[in-house]
């Protein structure tokens, strides 16, 4: 095995093994489902033509050689890998290795009683506290337990804890306390 694929190897086996990969957390989560703003690598063994890292646009779609557009908004990791996989086989390629994985999602908002209102980057395993701490705290006259978290694609604000998961695309609020 060639001294490059055998560091690759190693390097994947510790990524795996302390959970810090791109399949950690969301992505290897069958429910997840990707949207704008998600940046996915598809990799395709032997073939660096079709191998590329790209960020899925607002349209939700993106341009894949030999295939051309595909919808991958609302698809799973899974669902996207298979369908590239199927589209390969049709007269381009004998017996594709398609992987496809996340490697940056997209962003998360908070807003309302915040220091640094705005959008930033999505990891998983975030909560509301650490979002709050991410928009820069809270701000004096912030309140330290009302929080509303509005999930992407849904219009019904819930409320929320310090302790809730945030999702890609969901937009916090942390409301006023009282005096």
């Amino acid at each position: 095995m060639d001294t490059h694929l055998n560091g690759r190897y190693a390097l994947l086996t510790l990524l795996f093994l302390f959970g810090l990969g791109p399949a950690s957390g969301l992505a290897a989560d069958a429910s997840y489902r990707l949207g704008p703003g998600d940046q996915i690598s598809i990799q395709v063994y032997d073939e660096a033509d079709l191998s590329l890292t790209l960020r899925i646009d607002e349209s939700g779609v993106f341009n894949y050689p030999y295939l051309g557009v595909i919808r991958a908004s609302g698809q799973s990791v899974a669902t996207l890998e298979k369908q590239i996989t199927d589209g390969l086989l049709q007269d381009i390629l004998v017996n594709p290795s398609v992987n496809v994985s996340i490697t940056s999602y997209r962003n998360f908002y908070i807003g309302g009683e915040i220091k640094s209102p705005g959008g930033y980057p999505y990891r998983p395993g975030l909560t509301v506290q650490q979002a709050i701490t991410v928009g820069g705290g809270p701000t004096d006259y912030a309140s330290k337990t009302k929080f509303l978290i509005l999930r992407e694609g849904r219009t019904d604000p819930q409320p929320a804890t310090a302790t809730t998961q945030v999702r890609p695309g969901d937009t916090i609020t942390v409301l006023e306390g009282l005096f």
